[in-house]
Formats: C-alpha cells, structure tokens, sequence
C-alpha cells in the first residue's frame, strides 16, 4: 500500500486540512443573497427617486403654465394664482358685467354663427361664465368650451353645458385637423403673452375646416379710457392690442376676409351738441375716443 506521506527528505509539506466545503458554499450563498438584497434596495431607492424627480418635473411644469395661463384662457400673466382664482367669479361680475349684460352683448354675433356653422360646431375658448355657450345651446347650435378656472367649468356642468377643465391651447392640439366650423375667444388674447397667441392662432388655423371662421373680442385701446385705465383692472391682463395688430397676426397666422368690428360703446356718452357748433368736429373726436367702442373683435376665415 503506498503511503500518502511525503517521503521523508523530500521537501515536501503534508496537505493542511480542507475547509468545509459546504460551509463555503453557504457563506457563499449568503453573500450572494445580501447583494441581491442590497441590490434590490438600491433598484427601489432609484425608482423612488425617478418618481420624485417626474413629480418635481410636473410639479415645476404645471408652475409654469399657471404662471403663463390666464384664468379665461389658460394663458396669462403674473398675478394669476390661487387667490384670485378663489375670488374671480366675482371678480368677473364686478368689472365685466353682469350675466344678462353680457349676454345682450354676445347675441350680436349670433347671425354669424348661423350663417357659419353647421355639423362642426363652435369651440369656445375661455368661456368663464358660460354666457356664450348659453346662447348656442338656446339657438339650437352644437358647441364646447374649455376654461381653466374649475368654479366655471363646474357651474356650465351644472346647467347642462359641455366644458372642459383645459388650457386653450391644449385642448386645441388634442383636436384632429379640419373638423370644426367656429372657434371663439372673448376677452382672451389680451391675457397671452405674444408666442403664446400665435400658437393659439396656428392651431385654432389648423382644426378649422376650409372657410371655417376664428372670431377674438378684446378691449379695444382706441378707447382712452379702456386703454389708459379699465384695462388694467384686470391684473392678469398682459398688455392692450390695438386693432391692427390683432389683425396683423391672424393675417400672418394665414387667416384672411379679415374684419375687425367696434363693439360696445359707453353708454353714459355725453349727449351731441348742435352740428353747427364751430367745435363740433372736435367734441365728436372727443367723444369717440373717450367713449366710443370699448371692445373690437376680429374675424378670420381659414381658405
């Protein structure tokens, strides 16, 4: 039998004795599972901190566009914001009129609404209280608003209207191409700093069928007293557009037939004085600029 000895004066040394191999495997395996652990908790620690990132990113984009958005339109200006959301359905009363005075003033542009729209129907943009919506449900026509202020969306709601809870311009993007007869904006633009409303106007261009019409009130500056004062009663208001730089930009937006109407003059004008007066020209002036049209709006048609 041979010996597993080395043989003495070989220079060899007798083997230590072998670890354990099944501890080793054990040790192994637990090593294995505490970096499968540590693994799993640095997969979680980074999905927490992906979810925290995109709820800051949303957070700082939604900042953003309440900062840009009116509370008519979903554009708008500094001085927007949570309290005067609170207040500005009464705010709206208080400096743009009452519901049946506004009312009136809308029904003005009823025969274009008929003489235009048919299966596509109208989209209004910032339709706040809801008057003009009103209106066309009444004389029977198809028609949606969006308005970013939840008090408004939810009061149309109430009284059977279709509102969306939506920026203008978002909800315009969400609108296939060439499907609607009328898009309608009062007292809007006046809110939207200047790229905003060239977006507006590219896109309202784009979901308006052939000869489909874009219809924009706003102050009209014309007036002295509107441009000078009553405009910036309003602090989300950007700044005042005269008239023929709204009609500037639809043209250049690829609108054309353009008309730009004077609307609402001051009903407490002071009475005119005889025609022969040698100043009369010069009331009339006066007149006309204090308390001629408050508003104009702007009509465009898509070729």
């Amino acid at each position: 039998m041979t010996s597993s000895a080395a043989p003495e004066g070989s220079g060899m040394q007798a083997p230590a004795e072998h670890p354990d191999l099944e501890a080793q495997v054990r040790g192994l395996a637990e090593a294995a599972a505490d970096a499968a652990r540590l693994a799993q908790d640095v997969l979680q620690r980074v999905r927490a901190l992906e979810a925290e990132l995109l709820e800051l990113r949303a957070a700082l984009e939604l900042r953003e566009t309440e900062r840009r958005r009116s509370p008519a339109s979903g554009g708008g200006s500094a001085g927007w914001g949570p309290h005067l959301t609170a207040i500005y359905a009464g705010f709206t009363d208080r400096f743009r009129g009452s519901t049946a005075e506004v009312t009136a003033k809308l029904a003005t542009y009823l025969p274009d609404v008929r003489r235009l729209v048919g299966a596509g129907g109208v989209l209004d943009l910032g339709s706040g209280r809801a008057e003009w919506l009103t209106l066309l449900r009444d004389a029977g026509v198809r028609a949606r608003g969006v308005d970013t202020n939840p008090a408004f969306v939810a009061a149309g709601r109430a009284r059977g209207l279709d509102m969306e809870l939506s920026d203008a311009l978002g909800h315009l993007r969400s609108i296939p191409s060439d499907s609607l007869d009328m898009i309608t904006a009062f007292h809007v633009i006046e809110h939207l700093e200047t790229e905003e409303l060239l977006e507006l106007l590219e896109a309202a261009r784009r979901v308006l069928r052939s000869g489909g019409c874009i219809l924009l009130e706003t102050p009209n500056p014309t007036n002295l007293v509107m441009g000078a004062c009553d405009f910036y009663n309003d602090p989300t208001h950007r700044s005042p557009l005269p008239p023929a730089l709204t009609e500037y930009l639809l043209s250049a937006l690829g609108f054309h037939e353009l008309e730009v109407r004077p609307m609402n003059p001051n009903t407490l004008r002071s009475a005119p004085g005889p025609r022969d007066d040698a100043g009369s020209d010069l009331r009339d002036l006066v007149q006309q600029m204090f308390f001629g049209p408050q508003d104009y709006a702007v009509l465009g048609y898509k070729p």
